[in-house]
């Protein structure tokens, strides 16, 4: 687990500035949406009927993409 970056940018709902810091992590399960998260899934951000959080989409997959984590 490792720190990847901090991610200043315009919250979607609330449009406050805010700061996303962003982490590795070695999973020993698979991931289950639980409290507010009402579904999770895996994208590499292609999928245009995905609707994302604009600091995800315009930041965070680009970043991503660039130290090749994503395809």
């Amino acid at each position: 687990m490792g720190f990847v970056t901090d991610i200043r940018a315009t919250a979607a709902l609330e449009g406050v500035p805010m700061l996303m810091t962003v982490f590795t992590a070695a999973l020993d399960r698979a991931p289950a949406p639980a409290a507010e998260l009402a579904d999770l899934r895996w994208t590499d951000g292609r999928d245009d009927t995905l609707h994302l959080a604009p600091a995800v989409r315009d930041h965070l997959l680009p970043l991503l993409r660039e130290r090749g984590d994503l395809a």
